[in-house]
């Protein structure tokens, strides 16, 4: 287990490992030697991967990197003269269908890390043993006019922007319950997920084998592009936006690995898969890491791009009307839309407003979840933490919605809880991230000084998946009622003196301002620190590091609604973010906080 900031190091490690065994790749390549250096690419993902196993470092990312980059280029740079072109596009196609598929099978796509590792170990092992019957022949290079010094770079500015658009679109699913639980939640939905990988890709592969690259990279644009337009806080409505994304990687990513395979040319592939792969991950990755989310100012930019570079392929004239049709729907979205996203924020209660159709059915209990439900029980949660909330009380706001009676009978066993010295946690995966929770399971008082609950972290340490259990058994907590909790924060009317932006309480303006103070440095300091600088603690490892407010503005916040904004972040947090609700502070003190916070900032945003 790595912090946030040891993620990001890794991350960055395994990145730069993968451009330099890309281009190492592209350097060395000979024909006569296909077949071993597949190998010797086999064997190095092997070790690496074992080594990370081991001792998740930089140094063991970046040699993931390096046997990855190898592995990829000389597999695609060799693909043609083993198969041939005829059925080049079929293969690729199959091979990248495969991928995928097996990628979201229920059993590995539920299993833990340490198993998801071995899986790729043992397949790596058994491809490097197959490598014996592996064809190599002589070095065929493409000639036609796809392949000129315009024309490949314009290639690898496409499919740069697709991979670009695609890291960006899966980090902010995997880091929105919601949206996760669309996308991924469920054995039917990941048996749905794997078909339609491997139906369209090989789709595509066909498709590619009767000369149509354009087309096939213009179909996976379109989907990636829609899929990320439809993941705005404001559009999540519309239903489908998980289908499409899931068919656009599959279209791409055939496009990606066939047009240098067919090319025949090492350092195309290197170039390729250095750049649009190994760059274009790392600057979606990096733009949602900021954002948290895909601006739709950015996927019409990336669109522009695609659309250019495709006119510059087709020289112009060539260019299909469907292309311009979609280019001109995407820079028709409303305007105010984008307006109000300019400087990357949304208003928490529109974001909570789109949730309310996210999750309307159960999700599906993993064999993770059951056995983090296990842990639950045997370390003793239960003695602490209530799993009911009463019905007409101050719990159905903090703590709710209400689980009905006979829901809670139907658990075995049930688990109400003997007495509440902690928050319920009937809905807390509602409330609480993954990654807030794993934080707060191994360093209590990390988060919140003074807390009485015990660390955990022995349940993280090695191969001990207990940790992991436990988070997923939380998240799952909730899972199914994202729409009724929604429904209660979007009629929660903040108190009087903040509707009236005021950010004023009954106290005097000196009282509220010390009492504000006292309650930051109590709840907040630790990820925000002192002075609001983003410099607390904890700030480096968490996935988005919190602003600067002496020199950034508001990031989710409205400047024309700001106090309204600011209490409701306070109150409830930020759904699938670091940032965690305050459910429980009476209004004076919300009101103290909200009016201290304010305070702090010193770029304030104009309406």
């Amino acid at each position: 287990q790595v912090g946030a900031e040891g993620l990001r190091a890794a991350m960055g490690a395994m990145g730069l490992g993968g451009v330099a065994g890309s281009m190492l790749a592209a350097g060395w390549f000979r024909s006569a030697t296909y077949r071993t250096a597949l190998r010797a690419g086999a064997i190095a993902c092997v070790l690496a991967a074992g080594a990370g196993c081991w001792n998740a470092s930089p140094v063991a990312a970046a040699a993931i990197g390096l046997a990855l980059g190898w592995l990829t280029v000389t597999l695609a740079a060799g693909l043609r003269a083993a198969i041939g072109l005829r059925y080049l596009g079929r293969a690729v196609g199959l091979g990248t269908g495969l991928a995928y598929a097996l990628c979201n099978l229920p059993g590995v796509f539920t299993a833990t890390p340490q198993v998801q590792a071995g899986i790729a170990i043992a397949l790596m092992a058994v491809a490097a043993g197959a490598t014996r019957w592996v064809r190599t022949g002589e070095l065929v290079v493409a000639v036609d006019d796809d392949f000129g010094p315009l024309r490949r770079a314009a290639w690898i500015g496409i499919f740069l922007a697709l991979v670009w658009m695609d890291s960006a679109a899966f980090y902010v699913i995997q880091h929105t319950p919601a949206l996760r639980a669309e996308t991924w939640g469920g054995d039917v939905r990941l048996l749905l997920n794997a078909t339609i990988h491997l139906g369209v890709a090989v789709g595509a592969g066909v498709w590619l084998d009767r000369a149509r690259l354009g087309r096939v990279v213009v179909a996976g644009w379109v989907a990636l592009a829609a899929a990320c337009v439809m993941l705005d806080e404001r559009l999540r409505v519309v239903v489908g936006a998980e289908v499409l994304y899931t068919a656009g990687v599959s279209v791409y990513s055939v496009a990606l690995v066939y047009y240098p395979a067919r090319g025949g040319r090492p350092w195309l592939a290197g170039s390729m898969l250095a750049i649009a792969g190994w760059v274009g991950s790392a600057l979606g990755i990096g733009m949602a890491q900021d954002l948290n989310r895909v601006p739709v100012s950015f996927v019409v930019g990336a669109s522009a791009v695609v659309v250019s570079l495709l006119m510059i392929r087709h020289r112009a004239y060539r260019v299909r009307p469907a292309v311009v049709l979609t280019l001109a729907g995407l820079l028709c979205l409303p305007a105010d839309r984008e307006a109000r996203a300019a400087d990357g924020v949304w208003l928490p209660s529109e974001a909570v407003t789109a949730v309310q159709a996210a999750q309307s059915e159960p999700a599906t209990q993993s064999a993770q979840v059951l056995r983090g439900r296990e842990v639950f029980i045997s370390e003793g949660c239960i003695h602490c933490h209530s799993q009911y909330v009463r019905p007409g009380t101050a719990d159905e706001l903090a703590w709710g919605p209400v689980k009905s009676l006979t829901a809670l009978h139907a658990e075995a066993p049930p688990l109400p809880g003997n007495r509440r010295q902690g928050p319920d946690l009937t809905q807390v995966g509602n409330r609480r991230s993954p990654e807030w929770q794993r934080l707060h399971l191994s360093e209590p008082r990390v988060l919140a000084p003074g807390s009485r609950m015990p660390a955990y972290a022995h349940l993280f340490g090695g191969t001990d998946s207990r940790g992991d259990d436990l988070v997923s058994y939380l998240g799952s907590l909730g899972a199914d009622t994202w729409a009724e909790r929604a429904a209660q924060i979007q009629a929660w009317v903040p108190p009087v003196a903040v509707a009236d932006a005021g950010g004023e309480s009954k106290l005097s303006v000196r009282d509220s301002q010390a009492h504000g103070r006292r309650l930051f440095g109590q709840l907040c300091v630790q990820c925000h620190g002192a002075q609001g600088r983003g410099d607390g603690l904890v700030a480096t490892r968490l996935s988005v590091r919190p602003p600067d407010w002496t020199r950034e503005g508001w990031r989710r916040v409205d400047a024309a609604d700001e106090a309204r904004a600011l209490a409701r972040i306070i109150k409830f947090g930020l759904p699938g973010s670091p940032m965690a609700g305050h459910e429980s502070l009476a209004d004076d003190e919300l009101l103290a906080l909200v009016g201290y916070v304010r305070s702090l900032n010193k770029v304030r945003l104009t309406p």
